[in-house]
């Protein structure tokens, strides 16, 4: 029985992400997160100018090998979240009946991070992580349990894994941290522990000596990402601040899953009983506590220490055992019925999110959906043309609304000249950029002129940017439009010969 239940689980976690994976070919474009990883790909290096290279290596090697389908970034992204879903029933079986472990995994199916957010954004480190982190802790706590070394190297490899895909994990490892300090202390006498943390270092090895080289340049983008100071912020968040952000980043993860919560609610009704497990002093129930709340609040403390701004999106990676929470602290009592019945709320919810995606499609005039490339790089490859006396179009720089998706549906396959914040662009041949010439895209003129001077560092100063605006329209299913508008310019070939 417990068997026909498991493949109950995985054939709903194929078919759902196989169903959101073909759902997004109603898009017209990959979400720019996604393009940006691509990008990323294809500089073959240790290290990107925001994260960790990880994402870039999957997405772009991948997207590259198969020919440069989209439908590769939105299955990608799909069987990351399948890989979570699957190490989170793993790790749910150390602590739950088996069906409970099944149902802690699927009830996150219906999540808002795994639903809107991931048709939205398809594909990036958020997304990877959401299937390291569960690999992580399920590792760990293997490894704690039995202390076999395989399991002490595979949570080394998982943990590198991690670091390589985002420094956030960082909040997930001070929870793994805090278990041993008032539940497991005596592993820090055994091996076990040192020596995941020499595999890990011996694999994060080559991306710190990048950091090193580099000047820590890719922390540059998390400060800018988060000074509130940067963003026209009112006065009253500025003051205000410290109480402001945490609150919400918090509030934002409640509301995540609340889909999740009404779903347990119902299955309670459905069965009458929802207990209260009393028993809080026990090591399971701190290590679920931990890595359930303690990576959520440590980055809602970071936030009011620093006073900056967090997004929502952020936590997307840290509600992965929110299930467990539910099915262990406030245990349901299973017959044979619960299980079908929780599985048929599971498909209908599935049905429900898939139904309303495809009505927002459909409806929707947002760029990072729907930008007309169709008619935009034509139209651009042809004033380089003119302007240029019809030279090899190389090199494209600027906001990354707009680059982006320029560069990866453009047939001439322009390098993207990623910003270093100022920092020397280790990824490009600064004296071939000026002699090839570049196409630089901007939100707006102010944009547009930040990137002319901070990017192609060797431009003569008295050098005159030509600010040239193009307008366009996105138009939804009903008829109705949006306008939108990029400006750009173009650097000529040889420029100061």
């Amino acid at each position: 029985m417990i068997e026909e239940k498991k493949k109950s689980l995985y054939i709903f976690l194929f078919i759902n992400a196989l169903c959101w994976s073909c759902l997004c070919l109603v898009r017209n474009i990959i979400g720019n997160d996604a393009l940006e990883a691509i990008s990323w790909g294809e500089l073959v290096d240790f290290g990107t100018n925001k994260h960790p290279p990880l994402s870039g290596w999957l997405l772009g090697g991948v997207y590259n090998l198969c020919g440069h389908h989209d439908f590769v970034a939105y299955f990608l992204g799909q069987i990351s979240i399948l890989i979570g879903f699957i190490f989170i029933y793993k790790l749910a079986k150390f602590f739950l009946e088996p069906e409970k472990a099944i149902c802690s995994s699927l009830i996150m199916t219906s999540c808002y991070y795994y639903t809107y957010i991931a048709f939205y954004e398809n594909f990036n480190c958020n997304f990877l992580s959401m299937a390291i982190w569960p690999m992580i802790t399920y590792y760990f706590y293997k490894s704690v349990k039995g202390n076999k070394t395989v399991d002490w190297i595979l949570f080394g490899v998982a943990s590198a894994l991690g670091v390589l895909c985002k420094y956030q994990v960082i909040f997930l490892f001070f929870a793994l941290f805090l278990y041993l300090i008032l539940c497991d202390r005596k592993q820090f006498r055994q091996k076990g522990m040192y020596i995941s943390i020499l595999t890990g270092f011996l694999i994060i090895l080559p991306h710190i000596i990048f950091l090193f080289k580099t000047d820590f340049f890719s922390f540059i983008y998390m400060a800018e990402r988060t000074e509130i100071g940067s963003h026209n912020t009112p006065q009253f968040l500025i003051q205000f601040g410290r109480i402001v952000f945490p609150l919400k980043f918090l509030l934002d993860q409640v509301l995540s899953v609340t889909t999740c919560i009404a779903v347990y609610l119902f299955l309670g009704l459905q069965t009458k009983q929802i207990e209260t497990n009393k028993n809080l002093k026990n090591s399971e129930s701190i290590f679920i506590l931990l890595i359930t709340f303690v990576p959520i609040l440590a980055q809602g403390c970071m936030a009011a220490i620093e006073n900056n701004r967090i997004l929502g999106m952020w936590g997307s990676i840290m509600v992965s055992f929110v299930g467990i929470f539910l099915f262990y602290f406030f245990p349901i009592k299973f017959n044979e019925k619960t299980f079908s019945y929780f599985l048929k709320w599971i498909y209908g919810l599935m049905i429900a999110w898939l139904t309303g995606m495809f009505i927002f499609s459909q409806l929707q005039t947002k760029l990072h959906m729907s930008f007309p490339y169709q008619e935009i790089v034509p139209n651009l490859n042809k004033v380089w043309d003119n302007t240029t006396n019809n030279s090899e179009l190389k090199y494209i720089c600027g906001t990354g609304d707009y680059v982006y998706k320029i560069k990866e549906y453009n047939t001439r396959r322009p390098k993207v000249i990623i910003e270093t914040f100022g920092y020397k662009n280790p990824w490009i041949d600064h004296e071939d950029v000026i002699k090839s010439g570049v196409l630089v895209v901007g939100k707006s003129k102010k944009n547009l002129i930040h990137y002319v001077k901070e990017m192609i560092i060797l431009l003569p100063d008295d050098y005159q940017i030509n600010p040239i605006r193009y307008d366009f329209v996105i138009k939804n299913k009903l008829g109705k439009t949006k306008k939108y508008k990029f400006y750009y310019t173009i650097i000529p070939p040889m420029i100061h010969e």
